[in-house]
């Protein structure tokens, strides 16, 4: 009952002070505010991962984000797939590494430099993206996901009978699964003229990001499972890490940018 009255009372610290950060900052402040958010996520992740080279991995996720930023997305890729031939050179050449832990390092680190891309700093950019679309783009995006966790857990706590994933996260219920949506699903229809959508596609928009925040929830789950962790760090009282708040972005922000500049264009 303590760590839920702490995550109570620090969600509704936090939550105003986000959703004002989001809406007034210019979109390249965002843009820096993010990065310096994705830092921490990214060491979070190496720690996890147990990597003797976190910084170096913040540094090669992070200088990707200057081609993504100049929209050089080709150029990206082959910057990403150079920073695990980095990493791997490295390994290679580490003579502290012994040789039952050789492979495993080899292959680990640079799984984590193309994890670090896709699942932080990829979703952050997009989040980016979204400012440049409309100042209040973001905003709904962070509304949905907090009444998605909101129905999510108030159904899944009242209703909740049939697991999901027990051996990836033993709390969660379809029942919880079907409230997150409801929760996206609400929030997205409610904005869907902010959106410049029509009211079937919000629907359909907004169903569809429940599923993807669950997918993204379900997804950090795993890796603390593999890791034998409960939180990706102790940063934010009552809920862990920064990997443990962003976990519903990792989908849900590609995923509505994508729509909402799809439905311009259709």
């Amino acid at each position: 009952m303590g760590e839920l009255k702490n995550r109570v009372i620090t969600g509704i610290c936090i939550a105003p002070v986000i959703a004002l950060l989001f809406y007034i900052l210019p979109p390249v402040w965002l843009l820096a505010l993010l990065l310096a958010v994705a830092v921490v996520a990214l060491l979070e992740a190496a720690s996890l991962a147990g990597c003797h080279m976190k910084y170096l991995i913040a540094i090669l996720v992070i200088v990707g984000t200057v081609p993504l930023y100049f929209r050089f997305f080709q150029i990206y890729m082959l910057w990403m797939m150079a920073s695990a031939f980095i990493v791997i050179v490295i390994k290679v050449f580490d003579r502290q590494t012994s040789s039952d832990d050789a492979n495993r390092d080899l292959t680990g680190q640079a799984a984590l430099v193309l994890f670090c891309n896709l699942f932080i700093l990829v979703p952050f950019f997009y989040l980016y993206l979204l400012k440049e679309l409309d100042g209040l783009f973001p905003l709904i995006l962070l509304f949905s996901i907090w009444a998605s966790d909101i129905f999510a857990y108030g159904i899944g706590k009242r209703f909740g009978k049939h697991p999901l994933a027990p051996r990836i996260s033993p709390k969660k219920t379809v029942e919880g699964l079907l409230g997150a949506t409801l929760g996206s699903l609400a929030v997205i229809t409610a904005c869907y003229q902010l959106l410049g959508t029509s009211i079937p596609v919000a629907v359909g928009i907004g169903a569809a990001m429940g599923l993807l925040g669950q997918a993204g929830d379900l997804l950090e789950s795993a890796c603390k499972r593999v890791f034998n962790i409960k939180d990706s760090s102790r940063l934010i009282p009552g809920h862990g890490g920064i990997l443990d708040r962003i976990d519903s972005f990792i989908f849900t922000a590609p995923f509505l940018y994508t729509c909402l500049v799809w439905t311009r264009y259709l």
